[in-house]
């Protein structure tokens, strides 16, 4: 069996990095021979990769028509007011790369999230077109990020994998068929313990703020610099700020929290920007409570048994944390934080739910592994049924 993971922005991003290294791993576990090829948009980003054996990686470029392309696609667009030329145009190279393999997972969990994405949508229509099988892998997308388009390319699919049970219902009630609930892969992902920095404290509250959430939020610096100031005068916790996505232009955790150091001094902890997810996720473990906007690093804390608050901006942060705690606890929505306040409301309430979180996730992390573990046998299982 030959398997293609598309629409993967690159490993900038430790979210998608823990997404394909956790995927390969369950894929390896129910396939032992499979092949493996990733399409990446950034492939100059998957150097954290290269120690995954027999894993191809393809960089996904999206070119414009040229040469005669151009005015056909020219007559399209002003003609018949079609797009469609110019983006099965600009993915002929990753429809010609996939022509070898079998199953092809869609692992962008949150492309129906945002716009349309019409060269995903492209993708996936090529794939079926070979006779590829085409599943979603891990997705979230609520109500209103549906469009008719997205609908029909979710029901072309021959399964959608879930990772949290808001999620489950929107596409339920949408008409999508096929439709499989297992936690996200990454929460599988193996812990890799760096030594601690100077400063490091036997009481650590890890801080994860990004300009994702500055864009929905606009003064957020100013209010996590306030809520830092309070943790270091009202509380006995050193707070410790951990990036997740670097090194993109305007979306860069690290720089945005290096901002944010500055205006707090020179004794507040900025982890690294060139850590890979696992090692992240060994930081983030030796937390004793965390708060974070970035999905995955909230799954690194929720799968380390730390309690986290989740700074939300789609479906998916309430989702995976109602489906953990039987209930939406400890999740915010970026677009109420209006003022410092706002955090420090959201610190109190971690701190009064702490113990609780704490011994829920004890209980249930172990199940909630092996099920995300399980994905390949339910995969199998699909596919056997096709």
């Amino acid at each position: 069996m030959r398997f293609l993971l598309y629409d993967h922005s690159g490993c900038y991003n430790r979210g998608c990095e823990a997404i394909v290294r956790t995927t390969v791993a369950i894929l390896r576990s129910s396939f032992p021979d499979c092949a493996i090829g990733l399409c990446s948009y950034n492939a100059d980003q998957d150097e954290p990769l290269r120690d995954l054996p027999n894993l191809t990686i393809h960089h996904t470029r999206i070119t414009a028509p040229t040469g005669v392309k151009k005015y056909i696609n020219a007559f399209y667009y002003k003609t018949l007011h079609t797009e469609r030329y110019f983006y099965k145009n600009a993915v002929a190279d990753t429809v010609r790369f996939a022509k070898d393999y079998d199953v092809c997972l869609l692992i962008g969990g949150d492309t129906f999230c945002y716009g349309e994405n019409p060269w995903v949508i492209m993708l996936t229509e090529q794939f079926k077109r070979m006779g590829k099988k085409v599943f979603a892998w891990g997705c979230s997308v609520g109500k209103t990020d549906l469009t008719e388009t997205k609908i029909k390319t979710l029901c072309s699919m021959d399964g959608i994998f879930t990772r949290e049970s808001l999620t489950e219902q929107v596409l339920k009630d949408a008409g999508v068929q096929t439709v499989v609930r297992l936690p996200d892969p990454a929460f599988t992902l193996p812990t890799e313990y760096l030594p601690l920095p100077d400063g490091w404290g036997e009481k650590m509250i890890g801080l994860n703020f990004s300009p994702l959430v500055e864009r929905c939020c606009p003064g957020l610096d100013g209010f996590v610099a306030e809520l830092i100031r309070h943790i270091q005068t009202e509380t006995d916790y050193t707070p410790v700020l951990i990036p997740h996505v670097t090194k993109i232009a305007d979306n860069d955790d690290y720089e945005y929290m290096s901002q944010i150091k500055e205006q707090c001094g020179d004794d507040v902890l900025l982890l690294s920007g060139d850590l890979t997810a696992a090692q992240y996720k060994g930081y983030i473990a030796r937390t004793n409570l965390f708060m974070g906007a970035r999905t995955h690093a909230i799954i690194g804390a929720y799968s380390s048994c730390v309690p986290a608050f989740a700074f939300g901006y789609n479906i998916k942060a309430r989702g995976i944390a109602a489906d953990l705690f039987g209930e939406i606890k400890c999740v915010r929505s970026a677009l109420d934080l209006t003022a410092a306040q706002d955090l420090t409301d959201c610190l109190n309430e971690l701190l009064a739910n702490e113990g609780e979180m704490r011994a829920r996730l004890q209980a249930v992390i172990p199940s909630v592994v092996a099920a995300s573990a399980s994905a390949g046998e339910k995969l199998k299982e699909l596919l056997e049924k096709a």
